[in-house]
């Protein structure tokens, strides 16, 4: 139910800060909704009721806060935009109990994470993706105690078939084998597929089996094992949820990732981690976050990091530097980074894989920020053309983007032949960056439908049907 109150000055004080219409305001809402998985149709009559003083419905009121933050660039609460919902500052407490919540800790976290993935009720809608442009108090170690590390919602009671399972007296060396042996199960199953296939099954098991195992007495070196376990299963799972574009439960799962990681002492983890954060804030156009984080991973690199990882943070760094408009600094990044590839293991990982696709990839997208097209047309097609065929997912995205880029540049023949490459690979993943890919593609090509290549392209997409 919405509720009234007086009309909310601050509301609207934030919005004439923005320079926004109310129509403006709507459709940054419905866009954040969309970046957590949501269909949102607010219109400019629902933001002139929130002015007057009617509340909206959760999520509507992290998502208008997450709006002014970002148009404004600097933190904007709740409590700034509706006064009315400011939460006390004791300790949470659950609404039905009345008993205190325990402060988050990974383990809370992927079981909370898991019931709301789960359960895709309004909990789980209210899993925001979240940009914090102040510096944080802690510059080594910056999401500690992060907002957005653990939802401040109590979690939803779990129906009994959901509980997660009873923590076992010790943790063993089966234990902990078994957890390392679903990395490679659940990395080939997104690498092959897409993260549509897995994601609610990787969520179930890191709520259900690996957050027990999190809780459970064991030794020393059982445990680290476990916990570099689990921040790699979290990294695989926050993925799958970038890859459906469901940025709020993947920023939560990379951000646990990091505390596993930092958890067990690993610091090649955790800048796999804050590379994969910066990659997602620089994805969604946040482009000085994602410096900031990328700048934190190139911290955390120690003289042991593998020279794979060492390149790949390097080239997201080069990213971040062209974004924000350091074109020469970039530039020096990808040489650095193409020097640690040269003598990187040959040897796959499960998780932050780097060759020289991608690579390729990276000088693209440097390429594209510093105006350069037809330099960037020319990296995308060589990272399409190293490729390995074991990424058919990888291929059906970068597909779509050097597509993308010959349209621009007016190549419409070009675009419409790399787009049904594109096409050949769609139907065997599932995954919404692939599923947005083909939206832009019928959205792009409808004004030249009359053309006969376009009008081919546009009939055999009409064929194709999600599964």
């Amino acid at each position: 139910m919405t509720s009234r109150r007086p009309p909310n000055g601050l509301f609207r004080d934030l919005l004439a800060e923005t320079g926004w219409t109310g129509e403006e305001l709507a459709r940054a809402v419905n866009r954040l909704g969309a970046e957590s998985g949501l269909t949102l149709r607010y219109q400019r009559a629902s933001v002139s009721q929130w002015a007057a003083g009617i509340r909206p419905r959760p999520p509507a009121p992290e998502l208008l806060a997450e709006a002014f933050s970002r148009r404004l660039g600097r933190r904007i609460t709740v409590a700034d935009v509706l006064p009315e919902a400011t939460a006390p500052a004791a300790d949470p407490v659950d609404t039905e109990t009345g008993t205190p919540v325990e402060e988050p800790t990974p383990a809370r976290q992927l079981v909370d994470l898991g019931r709301r993935v789960a359960q895709r009720d309004r909990a789980a809608a209210a899993l925001v993706y979240e940009h914090d442009p102040r510096p944080s108090p802690d510059a080594r170690h910056p999401h500690h105690r992060h907002p957005a590390a653990a939802p401040s919602l109590p979690a939803p009671r779990p129906s009994p078939q959901a509980a997660p399972q009873a923590a076992p007296q010790r943790l063993t060396p089966a234990a902990t084998a078994a957890v390392a042996a679903m990395i490679d199960v659940f990395s080939t199953a997104d690498r092959t597929h897409g993260g549509g296939f897995a994601r609610a099954a990787l969520a179930a098991y890191l709520s259900q089996s690996v957050a027990p195992l999190l809780r459970a007495p064991g030794p020393s070196p059982l445990r680290r094992q476990l916990l570099r376990s689990g921040a790699t299963l979290s990294y695989l799972c926050a993925f799958m949820h970038f890859d459906d574009e469901l940025h709020g439960p993947a920023q939560r799962y990379y951000r646990t990732s990091l505390e596993l990681a930092e958890a067990a002492g690993d610091p090649t983890a955790q800048a796999l981690a804050l590379r994969a954060l910066s990659i997602q804030a620089h994805t969604l156009k946040h482009h000085r976050r994602a410096l900031d984080l990328a700048e934190e991973a190139h911290r955390r690199v120690t003289a042991r990091t593998p020279a794979q990882v060492r390149a790949g943070i390097l080239g997201q760094l080069a990213v971040a530097e062209a974004a924000t408009g350091r074109g020469p600094a970039s530039t020096r990044r990808l040489d650095e980074a193409a020097r640690e590839l040269e003598n990187a293991d040959r040897n796959e990982p499960a998780v932050g894989a780097y060759h020289s696709a991608s690579l390729a990839h990276q000088h693209a997208t440097v390429a594209a920020h510093l105006g350069d097209g037809a330099r960037a047309v020319s990296a995308l097609q060589a990272s399409l053309d190293r490729r390995p065929g074991t990424e058919p997912r990888s291929r059906v995205i970068t597909c779509a983007a050097l597509a993308e880029l010959h349209f621009a540049r007016g190549h419409l023949e070009a675009a419409c032949a790399t787009w049904h490459t594109f096409l050949d690979g769609y139907p065997a993943v599932s995954s919404a960056r692939a599923d947005t890919a083909l939206t832009t593609m019928r959205s792009l090509t409808r004004v030249h439908r009359r053309q006969p290549t376009a009008q081919a392209l546009i009939q055999r997409a009409a064929l194709l049907q999600r599964r």
